[in-house]
């Protein structure tokens, strides 16, 4: 369970660093904010809507931090690439489960929901939002204020 949550948590972590251009600071200002989890999947198992419910992520600047309740699950900082279709983001995990590792991912953003697939092992970035084997995707909603 507790992987499975460190996973669920490093699944949206969309948020970049330091960006180097005014396209990546447009980017980030559009994710800026809490988000709340409407659905996550690895390896085909789907994660229960009440665990869900108990997930949020927030994007401060380059930073974003995943939570469970009041507890942080993971943290980390990324490189967004809005450029390329899909969008590409590369994820560097600096607090939790997978400390250390890049992972390479996908996303979409339409209003205010936001879908990712990533490859936890940072091996091949997702061609598509379909998770396949050994990768895992979701989607996240920004939280009403």
């Amino acid at each position: 369970m507790k992987k499975l949550v460190a996973v669920l948590a490093v699944a949206l972590l969309v948020a970049a660093d330091k960006p180097k251009d005014d396209a990546g600071k447009k980017e980030l200002d559009k994710i800026k904010g809490t988000w709340s989890y409407v659905s996550f999947e690895m390896n085909g198992m789907k994660t229960p809507a009440d665990e869900l419910k108990r997930m949020s992520i927030t994007f401060e600047g380059n930073k974003v931090t995943i939570k469970q309740d009041d507890k942080i699950v993971v943290s980390g900082t990324q490189k967004l690439n809005s450029g390329k279709t899909p969008h590409e983001v590369d994820c560097l995990i600096v607090e939790g489960e997978g400390k250390g590792t890049t992972m390479l991912g996908i996303y979409e953003l339409k209003g205010d929901t936001m879908k990712v697939c990533f490859d936890p092992a940072g091996k091949e970035r997702p061609k598509s939002f379909t998770v396949k084997e050994g990768q895992f995707g979701g989607v996240v909603k920004r939280a009403k204020k």
